[in-house]
């Protein structure tokens, strides 16, 4: 089969640039929810620290930089737990009906970016 060349094919061993784009967004809000989480740390209370709620939003974001450093280093099973890490936040956002719109469409669009067949190539898959 005949593949003609693309600004979406992989070059010198680099993910194609949607994979990129989604590895560089989970990056940020990865870091946005890992300084979010410690935050309470640095307060101006008398005794800072972390109650239950900032060590999940610490642990939702030390997972999001995890999956976004092995999907750019083109680890086929950190796109699965950034699908996972989405499908989880589509769950929990059921109750509000605008949060759920909006996740399912990000989550959808992220999904299609990773997993069509020209994504495969940077996960070592043809």
């Amino acid at each position: 089969m005949t593949h003609s060349p693309s600004s979406d094919t992989v070059t010198a061993g680099r993910p194609i640039r949607s994979v990129m784009a989604v590895g560089v967004i989970f990056l940020l809000i990865g870091a946005l929810d890992v300084w979010r989480g410690i935050d309470p740390l640095f307060g101006s209370g008398t005794s800072p620290h972390l109650a239950s709620d900032d060590l999940l939003v610490l642990a939702i974001g030390v997972t999001a930089l995890i999956g976004a450093v092995h999907v750019l280093r083109g680890r086929n099973w950190a796109r699965w737990l950034l699908a996972t890490w989405m499908a989880i936040h589509v769950v929990i956002s059921a109750g509000q009906l605008p949060a759920l719109g909006m996740h399912l469409v990000i989550f959808g669009f992220m999904t299609f970016l990773l997993f069509r067949r020209q994504a495969s190539t940077s996960f070592g898959r043809a």
